[in-house]
C-alpha cells in the first residue's frame, strides 16, 4: 500500500464520521416537518456519497480496480466482504437515487422513514469495518 493511499482513506474515513454524526444529528432533532425532513435527507446524500468515496478507497487498497458509481463500488464491497448486506446497501443506493424526486411530498416521507430506520446502522457498521482493517 503507499503512503499517499493510506493517508487518503484515513482522511476519507474521518470525514466519514464527521458526515455520520452530522446525520444522527438530523435523524435526532428531526420533528416530522418539511424543512426537519429535508435537513434529513441531505444529510443522508453528504454521508452516503463520502461513504461511498470511503469503500472505493477501501478497494483500491486492496488492489480492486472498480469503477467510480455505487452500483460498482457496493457490488466490489460486497465481493470484498466488506459488506455483509447487499439488499440492505441496495435500497440505500436507491434511496440516495430517489431523493431527485422529494418534491413528491409522499416519496420525500417514504425515503426518509427508510434511511432514518437503517442508514445509520449499515454505514457504521461499514466505517467500523473499514477503520479496523486500515
Amino acid at each position: 500500500m503507499k503512503s499517499k493511499e493510506i493517508v487518503s482513506l484515513q482522511v476519507l474515513l474521518a470525514k466519514g464520521r464527521k458526515a455520520l454524526a452530522a446525520f444522527d444529528e438530523a435523524v435526532a432533532t428531526d420533528t416530522g416537518d418539511k424543512k426537519s425532513r429535508d435537513s434529513l435527507l441531505l444529510s443522508f446524500v453528504f454521508t452516503f456519497e463520502i461513504v461511498m468515496n470511503c469503500l472505493h478507497a477501501a478497494l483500491s487498497q486492496r488492489g480492486m480496480q472498480v469503477p467510480d458509481y455505487a452500483v460498482a463500488i457496493l457490488r466490489g464491497g460486497f465481493q470484498a466482504e466488506l459488506i455483509d448486506d447487499p439488499t440492505g446497501w441496495d435500497a440505500l443506493r436507491q434511496s440516495r437515487n430517489d431523493i431527485s424526486h422529494a418534491y413528491d411530498e409522499a416519496l420525500a416521507v417514504a425515503i426518509a422513514a427508510s434511511v432514518r430506520q437503517s442508514a445509520a446502522i449499515l454505514i457504521r457498521k461499514l466505517l467500523t469495518r473499514l477503520e479496523r482493517d486500515d
